[in-house]
């Protein structure tokens, strides 16, 4: 294969929508005083580099960029091409075009596109001029004039319409985490194509069963044979380990259409931390005539999924992923596009987006549909992580066209996608859509939804054809059984997976089956927020939104303290989360997920009403990890202690997710904040194995608390070489900042480097809240952050150095009760 790559260098113009562009198309065209786009390439940042809009910031009027959208664009590439093309064979294919648009070659109309999530693929062989110079013209529509005047006849959409009729990424037409930015553009690559000899066209490997200390592994090959017929052609598999040949098969098509691999003892994929993402090597070669003239390499994991839904004694149903015969218990969380203009992300953030994950006790991120279905890089990652993955299909929050036109252009869609991914390990469910089904409770129409023919049938059938085995649900959340109880209700919390945001105690009366959305709000980490808003404006509908986070309490002022806004709602969100996956661990096997709302948030502008963005992430948009990944984190690890607060009892759980007991003490403290110890329990119980186990129930009413604001009980677990801890306060989390924190009296006890570490000791005199480590504009990875320590303690904290030589940084130390402590680092470093 030839393969000519039309990336790079084109020009860009804009004209009125549908406005003639003939003159574009002569010959003698010339596109004189265009705009440099370096494709692939979004409008936007193509307009952003030559100055005729404005970076992300706080306080930015959308409506200045709003023409980008309501005029067509006209890219324009001249190229040449050698008779090297001239083969039996010649095609172009655009990777991603976004969206509604005319592609011209030489003048000549050859094709239109309508949905940016599939390439257009055409054949230019008769067409371009061979040893001459070539001219590519594609023409973009308005997308939102596009659209106008179609039917809109039974439509629903939580914000415009625009964005339902187009099959575009949901959320540029603006959600309540970004502003309207409606992208257009040559966004994936392009080029040209040519070959004499037949190829692969996909493949479909996947695991069939493991059973008696062996695995089945299904592979399906797919050729295209546009060019001559398979006499002479052979195809070859390989799966390796370790650079050693587990099997080998050749043969010619007719094997391959439904081709068994046996693999004894198989090393399994597991997702962390369950055991290690095992992969294997697998290559696919196709030869004509004994000589190689295609293949494909992945890595490939051997693992079962299945979700077990059986009946449970309140009457509910479960939903329990099970791999590799083993039931989980998923921590996780949500996933959204890295950036609201995707060209702008890089392929390498991936891998430091899921690191953060792994270090957060992450085992599976579901990705938005509201979004873009993110590259093959982001697969990868997850498959060499062991993080799994939960897939919507970009649908969301509305209810869609249910015309055949739609339908045909959506199943197109969902074939694409379901044989680029269909191949990853880490990929283990398929989801509809984003909350359609609940959409049309939105929309005054509850009972309708299970009439939906896009994500009942198109979708379905789709998966079931390309991918059926795999599980598939028709919306997230869902409640798959009719007839159980909580059928009737796509959000039930009886069945499937729900999605809950209430005021943060209400979680007490549900037990969600499977948690796949909740969430609370708080504003980005000091830096990026003072980044984003430099010019320290205050914040829009400041009142609105200290209403919807705190219940409106006085002590925020009217937001113009930024600090201490910044605080506190990370403060909120923090103990809002930990509570919630508490409460959600402690119902194990009644509820067997917990997926976040959410990890991550793109680099994004606000609309005026939203306050704003990051509101809901654990990082924010500039990668730096919030109070609230720490809390996350720690609610995440593989055995915890949690509580439950009954009337006047406070329970006192663990939650195990390792197959092992655990026999030691369970220590009670009731303290205050200087370090007093008012009274002192001591028993001795068993943390009993992927459980979660009721260690002991504490009578609040016999405490003698004579100051809440003061006085919190300590709980801790000592024994079978693991030390447990958790920390209950008497008081609501809209009261915290009623709390009588002494200064704290922290210091810098010890700071030594080891290896690419450094380790630093901190001791403190009194109750020390939230303390916080940073080495600002450096790369580092913090063990643990944001946490509190006790009246006379020490805690060791591990920083992972990833950002080179440190003797030019300042290591800063500060909390909600510690003022502010440096250490310059050059005294380590030699």
């Amino acid at each position: 294969m030839v393969k000519l790559s039309l990336d790079g260098h084109w020009k860009v113009s804009y004209v009125s929508f549908n406005e003639k562009i003939d003159h574009v198309l002569e010959d003698c065209f010339v596109p004189e005083g265009w705009l440099d786009a370096y494709i692939p390439e979004d409008i936007h940042a193509t307009l952003r580099r030559a100055g005729y809009i404005k970076g992300h910031y706080y306080g930015k009027d959308l409506e200045e960029e709003r023409w980008i959208e309501e005029v067509d664009w006209i890219y324009f590439k001249e190229f040449y091409v050698s008779d090297d093309l001239k083969q039996e064979k010649v095609i172009i294919e655009f990777e991603g075009l976004d969206t509604f648009c005319d592609i011209y070659l030489n003048g000549e109309k050859i094709a239109f596109g309508n949905n940016m999530f599939i390439p257009v693929v055409v054949d230019v062989k008769s067409k371009l001029r061979y040893n001459a110079r070539n001219v590519l013209v594609v023409r973009f529509y308005s997308p939102v004039k596009y659209v106008e005047g179609m039917d809109t006849t039974g439509l629903f959409s939580t914000t415009t319409l625009d964005r339902i009729l187009a099959r575009k990424a949901q959320m540029n037409y603006s959600w309540d985490f970004c502003g309207r930015c409606v992208t257009i553009g040559i966004w994936k690559p392009v080029s040209i194509k040519a070959y004499n000899h037949n190829f692969i066209e996909d493949y479909y490997i996947y695991t069939q069963e493991i059973k008696d200390g062996k695995a089945i592994v299904g592979l399906e090959v797919n050729l295209n044979q546009e060019v001559e017929s398979l006499d002479g052609y052979t195809l070859e598999v390989q799966l390796s380990k370790d650079g050693c040949v587990i099997c080998q098969v050749e043969g010619d098509n007719d094997v391959f259409r439904a081709l068994k691999l046996e693999v004894e003892n198989p090393k399994l994929w597991w997702p962390r931390p369950y055991g290690k993402p095992e992969l294997y090597d697998f290559r696919l070669v196709l030869k004509k005539n004994n000589e190689i003239v295609d293949s494909v390499e992945q890595k490939f994991g051997i693992r079962t999924v299945e979700i077990v839904q059986e009946p449970q004694e309140d009457g509910g149903t479960s939903f329990i992923f099970k791999v590799n015969g083993k039931c989980l218990f998923v921590r996780g969380a949500n996933w959204v596009p890295l950036n609201v203009v995707y060209t702008d992300i890089k392929e390498e953030e991936y891998e430091e987006m899921i690191d953060f994950a792994v270090e957060g006790n992450i085992s599976m991120l579901r990705v938005w549909g509201g979004g873009i279905y993110e590259p093959l890089k982001f697969f990868e990652v997850c498959d060499k992580k062991g993080i799994m993955v939960f897939q919507d299909f970009m649908f969301a929050c509305g209810i869609y066209p249910q015309n055949q036109e739609f339908l045909d252009n959506a199943y197109k869609e969902a074939v694409y996608v379901i044989k680029k991914y269909r191949n990853c390990t880490s990929l283990v469910l398929w989801s509809g859509d984003n909350e359609n089904d609940e959409a049309y409770t939105w929309a005054g129409r509850p009972t309708e939804f299970v009439h939906d023919k896009l994500n009942k049938i198109t979708l379905r059938s789709a998966c079931e054809k390309f991918d059926p085995h795999r599980i598939f649900i028709p919306s997230s959340p869902h409640s798959p059984f009719p007839d159980r109880p909580g059928g009737d209700n796509p959000k039930s919390d009886l069945q499937g997976d729900t999605h809950i945001y209430v005021h943060y105690k209400k979680i007490k009366d549900y037990r969600p089956r499977f948690l796949s959305e909740f969430g609370a709000i708080s504003l980005p980490e000091k830096d990026t927020y003072f980044k984003f808003n430099f010019l320290r404006k205050k914040l829009e509908n400041f009142e609105r939104f200290a209403n919807r986070l705190l219940n409106g309490d006085e002590y925020l002022g009217d937001g113009s303290d930024h600090e201490k806004v910044i605080y506190y709602t990370q403060v909120y969100n923090s103990y809002v989360l930990k509570y919630w996956i508490e409460h959600l661990r402690i119902l194990k096997w009644i509820c067997a997920g917990s997926l976040y709302w959410k990890f991550n948030d793109p680099v994004a502008d606000t609309n005026k009403g939203v306050i704003f963005p990051t509101l809901m992430s654990t990082v924010d948009f500039y990668k730096k990890p919030k109070m609230t990944y720490y809390y996350t984190k720690r609610a995440y690890e593989d055995i915890i202690l949690a509580f439950n607060r009954t009337e006047s009892k406070l329970e006192i759980y663990s939650c195990s997710e390792v197959e092992q007991s655990y026999s030691g003490d369970l220590i009670i403290r009731h303290m205050d904040f200087e370090g007093r110890i008012y009274s002192e329990k001591r028993v001795e119980c068993v943390i009993k194995p992927d459980a979660s186990t009721l260690l002991y129930t504490l009578d609040l009413s016999e405490l003698d608390v004579k100051d809440k604001y003061n006085e919190y009980i300590k709980v801790s677990f000592e024994g079978s070489g693991i030390v447990l801890e958790n920390r209950y306060l008497f008081v609501d989390i809209e009261e915290f900042y009623k709390l009588k924190f002494k200064d704290a009296g922290l210091f810098i006890k010890n700071v030594r480097k080891e290896g690419d570490e450094l380790v630093v000791t901190l001791s403190t005199q009194n109750y020390a809240r939230n303390v916080r480590l940073n080495i600002l504009d450096y790369k580092a990875h913090y063990q643990d952050n944001y946490f509190d320590m006790d009246a006379n303690t020490e805690k060791t904290v591990r920083i992972k150095l990833c950002g080179g030589p440190i003797h030019d940084k300042l290591l800063y130390i500060e909390g909600g009760n510690v003022k502010r402590i440096c250490y310059t680092l050059d005294k380590v470093q030699k």
